[in-house]
Parts: C-alpha cells; structure tokens; sequence
C-alpha cells in the first residue's frame, strides 16, 4: 500500500489561506500605525471621524512626532489631515475602522 501522492506524515498544503483569526503577513499592521490609532481615538470608542483626527493631530500631533509615533511631516494643517481622513475611509462611511486607518498610515508613513 503506497502514499499515493503524498508525502507520508506532512499535511496537505490549503489554498483557502491562514486559519479563522489570523492573517497573512501582508495584512498584518505595524503597532506604529495602532499606537496612533489609539492616540487619536480620543473618544476611545474604537472608530475615527474626521473631526477627531483634525482636532487630535492640531493637539496631539507635535508630542505624537516628538515621541516617534508620528513623523514629523504627518503633523501638517487641516487639509493634510482631511486628505490623509478621505484616503483612508475607503468604504466612504465617513468613519475609520483601525484596519483601514493602518492600511494607509502603514505605506504612507513607510512603517511596512
């Protein structure tokens, strides 16, 4: 009785991608971008609206980039972070889930 295709004892390769919960390593987020997520979630409830990153990158922004958890560049006017708002809100609900927000700040800011 042979292996028939196989190699004995090594599971079959999936195509259907990584189990239930994880993500492929192109997915996956730098803490940079989530660290600023939180720094400009100032209402805490897990979303961005477009006033909280104007208002928390006027307020927060030059600490944010003191610190290193913002590049000094990305600390601009009201229409840089109304821009940098509208290139991540890609479903157009006018809010950021953390996904979205770290899909751009990620390869805007260079950190994956």
């Amino acid at each position: 009785m042979g292996n028939r295709g196989g190699t004995r004892g090594v599971p079959p390769v999936s195509a259907a991608g990584p189990p239930a919960g994880e993500k492929d390593g192109d997915d996956v987020m730098s803490d940079k971008a989530r660290k600023l997520f939180e720094a400009l979630d100032l209402d805490r409830n897990g979303i961005l609206t477009r006033d909280e990153v104007i208002i928390a990158l006027r307020t927060k922004g030059p600490s944010l980039a003191a610190s290193g958890d913002l590049p000094y560049w990305g600390v601009e006017d009201i229409d840089a972070s109304s821009a940098l708002f509208d290139a991540a809100d890609q479903n157009g609900d006018a809010i950021l889930t953390l996904e979205e927000f770290a899909a751009v700040v990620d390869r805007r800011f260079g950190w994956h």
